[in-house]
């Protein structure tokens, strides 16, 4: 996607085989419901590292003039390179930071892309005052403008970023998004054929399961075994189990999206519940082998989460098969 993303001067020299995910995040934790960032650095073929920092816009409509992305994006880069040059101190220099804003809404963007247009500046003193000012743009990656056939066809999208970007597009706003995401079937297939794939499935379907009411689990699961193959299930029930831990976590903060929560509350439970069966079922068929039958296994798969719960507590200490599923 970066590569899609970067001007192509920039994709030439860079060194892509270097490109490195950094961890952590600089996006102030206020604003952690509507920006998610990623930090990457890579080399330039000639040596020197540059930054890429990508800001995800989880708005359905263009920031208020108020938000001021642009000056906040300085801060989010001061912040990189603080961190960077407290592990740099005998550098001389400063990687250069390319900012990249993700934005995903349904109106086109309408913020200022340089940061000098939010100075308050008389235009009769601005081109002379203009050396003295902090002056950096951002590039703007809008999905609300890219055609969906040309997100299909980018030749310089793996098939994860193009059912990505697809879903970025449509998932949090359309109420007929499993129309939209048929037709994009023949990419999750690829995806989820590739090394790793369903594990990056998963995290698909985990963002379709948490930004859009509409669609049920149980129909998009019926779906992907449909087009995919069973194979798909196991993303599927997993995607649940992680929406369910992520919901745990985060304390169902108050007034945090609350009625979505509570509406999807019973299959969360259920997505847990088919995912700890499915652990529990892989520990007892490694450990007790052929025991591990037709009818043991309707009995897991029909035991409620609390009794899953105690068999897996079990599972070092039961000497025996009938001793690890005793009530």
């Amino acid at each position: 996607m970066l590569r899609a993303v970067v001007p192509p001067a920039v994709v030439e020299e860079l060194d892509w085989s270097t490109l490195t995910l950094r961890p952590g995040s600089f996006v102030d934790l206020a604003l952690k419901e509507q920006h998610t960032d990623l930090l990457y650095s890579a080399t330039w073929r000639d040596g020197g590292e540059v930054l890429v920092y990508f800001l995800f816009e989880h708005l359905s409509a263009p920031p208020k003039k108020d938000n001021l992305l642009a000056f906040r994006l300085l801060r989010y880069q001061v912040r990189i390179w603080e961190d960077w040059h407290a592990r740099h101190q005998e550098a001389k220099s400063l990687p250069m930071i390319i900012p990249i804003v993700m934005y995903h809404g349904v109106t086109p963007w309408s913020e200022p892309r340089l940061f000098d247009a939010l100075l308050d500046v008389p235009a009769s003193v601005r081109l002379a005052i203009a050396p003295y000012l902090v002056q950096f743009a951002y590039l703007l990656h809008d999905l609300s403008e890219i055609p969906d056939d040309e997100l299909r066809s980018g030749a310089m999208l793996t098939a994860l970023a193009k059912l990505a970007t697809i879903c970025l597009k449509h998932a949090r706003t359309s109420a007929d998004f499993l129309k939209v995401l048929v037709r994009w079937m023949d990419v999750a297939r690829e995806v989820a054929t590739a090394p790793n794939g369903l594990s990056a499935l998963t995290q698909v379907l985990c963002y379709i399961l948490e930004v859009n009411d509409h669609v049920e689990r149980e129909t998009l699961q019926a779906l992907l075994e449909r087009e995919i193959g069973p194979e798909a299930k196991e993303a599927i029930v997993t995607a649940g189990q992680q929406i369910r831990e992520e919901g745990r976590q985060e304390g169902r903060q108050e007034g945090r999206q609350e009625g979505r929560q509570e509406g999807r509350q019973e299959g969360r439970r259920e997505g847990r519940r088919e995912g700890e069966c499915a652990v529990l079922l892989r520990q007892l068929r490694r450990r007790f082998g052929d025991a591990v039958n037709t009818d043991i296994e309707h009995r897991i798969t029909a035991a409620s989460i609390e009794q899953i719960d105690t068999w897996t507590e079990r599972v070092l200490s039961a000497a025996t098969l009938t001793e690890l599923l005793a009530p």
